[in-house]
């Protein structure tokens, strides 16, 4: 085997290993999106069984919270008669937000 051939099979050898590299990393990045979204939706719904709840707490769970990198706005306002919206917003980092809507029968 010459020197040529060696250095052409090390060259091969190097990019078919960039590209199982490339594949690792963006398996961790999409592992690390999805707990973020799964944060998130856990945290949208804990602010919406909160302002379900009623009475002061309610009251309480409208407005801003944060944890961690993660900001939740609960606002609840009429829909219709007798029936309330509840929205909660979380951002996310970089940006990413996630609203969840219901309506509640005002009681």
């Amino acid at each position: 085997m010459t020197l040529l051939e060696t250095m052409v099979a090390l060259v091969i050898l190097g990019l078919s290993a960039v590209g199982f590299l490339e594949l690792f990393q963006r398996g961790a990045r999409s592992t690390r999106d999805a707990e973020a979204w799964t944060r998130a939706v856990a945290f949208a719904e804990s602010g919406m069984e909160a302002a379900l709840i009623g009475g002061d707490v309610r009251r309480e769970a409208e407005g801003q919270s944060q944890v961690g990198d993660l900001s939740r706005r609960i606002h609840v306002a009429p829909w219709q008669l007798g029936v309330d919206e509840i929205r909660v917003t979380v951002t996310g980092p970089h940006g990413a937000v996630f609203t969840l809507r219901r309506l509640q029968r005002v009681r």
